[in-house]
């Protein structure tokens, strides 16, 4: 088959229009003919360079015919998409129909599997998804995984049980008595690693331990391997604390504590977990504390830590955090003369006075097009340099929070005055002052805005009125609030965009707790613990050099939705028998889609594990 181009003029003027049909050429004895096959429009967008791997393909597709294991990873994205619109077209109205009534034959010899079969005989007896573990075992592969454990001492099968658990960490994070469930029943993950004995949970148990064993080795030559794949070897440590709670009591545990949960789990015990990463989402470090360690304790042991690791002989690294970690103390740390580091910080303070060190406010926006406006200030006592931010967008988000937390507070106040009058209510004076109390804790945003008064019957020890007033003066500015930082030699820009960094260690924490879904824990022994939420933070790592490489590429994919676009994929076994008493078993690996066909591409990984695996066996 080819593709040729048509010229067609109108009848009623000179204009001349150009499309393309598909023509397949034969043989009739000597004589070559030409038929059309379908008309394939203007190919807006298809270079001529690709007019014949379009044709070729669309062929391969009609026909059956495919010369390469692999022949789809041979067309580009657009290629392919295209190809499998047209042939779909052309096989669904059979515009195309090669039997020997037409004495059309194709150029191409291909070596040809005939068997006589029983229809009726056809099964599909299993069917495995094969997709997200694919993708998952060569990015293992790019990143060095199975060298890296292969320097701890690891067998080469308790390597595979490890990467196997990796896979299952990042596809279907679970508890590891449903990871060997998943192995066994969902999942083509065996297969790929040639496992064919049972995988039990114990197993799974001993590969996790036996890695967290070697954990400082691991994620030192795992970071090196990821982060060389980048160019940009960033300098910036982002510092953030987070806890992950508990399903239990769990009496066995140490580091088990209750504390203020970011998950507002009041009930529940946590565990703290401490991450540095880099401006590319990479995890430098992370250290596990008990559940009721508070922010700015952690602080100097991770930056001891990550900085023995780093080499600081050309630049020094530049700090970055949050407010609740920006503590007086923690700052002088990062400035002593044992560290002498550079660092960019929210203020926990709003300064009461500031000069500005320039007259007009550097304009800018965000990445959604709101506006920010940055002005450098100069605070009187402090050393550090000051950025005052004004954001458009966060001054309405403020705003209309406060003014919903306004209504509720005051319609509580109300509904308890209102009430004051009746029978029953509510009155005596230590219960209203508890009521009041417990409101305006429950809304502290706003509560402490608010002086309430009190007219009170003493003899009767009851409340008679209430009267409160929003006092204006205690309001912050919304949509306001300052960067702290060392540098000077840069600009307002730059700083905002260093600073807008910390977000990214928020995306981390995100992405373990809802796509690799490691809380809550269902562990009960320290042992256990640790390891399971370590192996969840290696897992992000491969994905996050999945997902890195995509954006690089404009795909914005969420590694949620990257394993719903691999589910497609799967690992089939089909069985048939033939006429000489014997069953012929046919394994099958879904062609990729062009969504995971444009995935791997950009990967630069192969498509498909196999395409096709047949055996034939004698019937008893």
């Amino acid at each position: 088959m080819y593709i040729k181009q048509i010229k067609k003029k109108n009848k009623n003027s000179d204009k001349e229009y150009i499309y393309y049909r598909l023509i397949h050429g034969y043989k009739i004895g000597n004589k070559t003919r030409h038929k059309n096959i379908l008309n394939l429009g203007k190919l807006e967008g298809v270079d001529k360079t690709q007019y014949k791997a379009l044709a070729d393909r669309i062929e391969e597709l009609v026909t059956g015919n495919s010369n390469t294991l692999f022949a789809d990873e041979q067309t580009s994205t657009s290629i392919e998409s295209l190809a499998q619109e047209f042939s779909k077209k052309i096989i669904t109205e059979k515009l195309f129909v090669t039997t020997p009534l037409n004495k059309k034959s194709i150029s191409k010899e291909v070596s040809r599997n005939y068997q006589e079969v029983d229809l009726d005989t056809i099964e599909q007896i299993e069917s495995r998804n094969i997709g997200g573990e694919w993708l998952m075992k060569q990015a293992m592969q790019k990143l060095g995984i199975e060298k890296i454990l292969s320097g701890t001492g690891m067998s080469k099968e308790e390597i595979l049980f490890a990467q196997m658990l990796l896979t299952a960490k990042a596809i279907h994070p679970s508890s590891e008595l449903e990871t060997e469930r998943w192995l066994h029943e969902n999942s083509a993950t065996k297969e790929l690693y040639n496992i064919n004995e049972k995988v039990s949970r114990y197993r799974l148990y001993k590969a996790a331990t036996q890695m967290y064993d070697y954990k400082a080795d691991i994620d030192n030559q795992l970071y090196n391997n990821v982060s060389n794949l980048f160019s940009n070897k960033s300098k910036i440590v982002i510092y953030d604390l987070t806890n992950m709670y508990f399903e239990g009591q769990m009496l066995g545990s140490k580091k088990a504590n209750f504390g203020r949960s970011k998950q507002k789990q009041t009930g529940s015990k946590l565990i703290g977990l401490a991450l540095s990463i880099d401006s590319l989402g990479f995890v430098r470090y992370s250290k596990f504390y008990k559940g009721n360690i508070s922010e700015p304790a952690t602080f100097e042991t991770m930056l001891s830590d990550v900085v023995s690791a780093m080499n600081v002989t050309n630049e020094k690294p530049v700090i970055v955090m949050d407010a609740g970690i920006a503590t007086e103390e923690n700052l002088e740390i990062i400035k002593s003369d044992k560290y002498g580091y550079d660092y960019v910080c929210v203020s926990r303070t709003i300064p009461k006075q500031y000069d500005k060190l320039t007259d007009k406010a550097t304009a800018i926006t965000d990445n959604r097009d709101h506006k920010i406006e940055l002005t450098k200030v100069s605070v009187e006592g402090k050393d550090d340099c000051f950025l005052h931010i004004k954001s458009s967008q966060k001054k309405k988000k403020e705003e209309s929070i406060d003014e919903k937390l306004t209504e509720r507070l005051e319609a509580q106040l109300q509904d308890i005055k209102d009430k004051l009058p009746k029978p029953r209510a509510l009155k005596k004076t230590e219960k209203v002052h508890e009521k009041v109390g417990k409101i305006k804790a429950k809304l502290s945003r706003v509560g402490w805005l608010y002086n309430i008064k009190y007219t009170e019957d003493k003899e009767k020890g009851i409340v008679t009125d209430i009267v409160w007033e929003r006092i204006k003066e205690r309001e912050k500015p919304k949509g306001e609030y300052f960067l702290r930082y060392t540098k000077t030699a840069v600009s307002e820009n730059d700083i905002w965009q260093v600073y807008n960094l910390t977000r990214d260690v928020e995306a981390v924490f995100r992405c373990l707790k809802t796509d690799l879904d490691i809380r809550p824990i269902y562990h009960q022994i320290d042992e256990f613990i640790e390891p399971h939420i370590w192996l969840g933070i290696i897992a992000y790592q491969i994905v996050n050099y999945i997902r890195t490489t995509l954006k690089d590429n404009n795909i914005n994919y969420s590694w949620t939705t990257i394993v719903q676009k691999m589910q497609s994929m799967q690992s089939s076994i089909v069985s048939v028998n033939n006429n000489n008493n014997e069953k012929i078993y046919i394994k099958l690996c879904t062609r990729p889609t062009t969504d995971q066909i444009k995935i791997f591409n950009t990967l630069n990984f192969k498509h498909r594990p196999f395409v096709r695996k047949t055996k034939v066996v004698p019937q008893l």
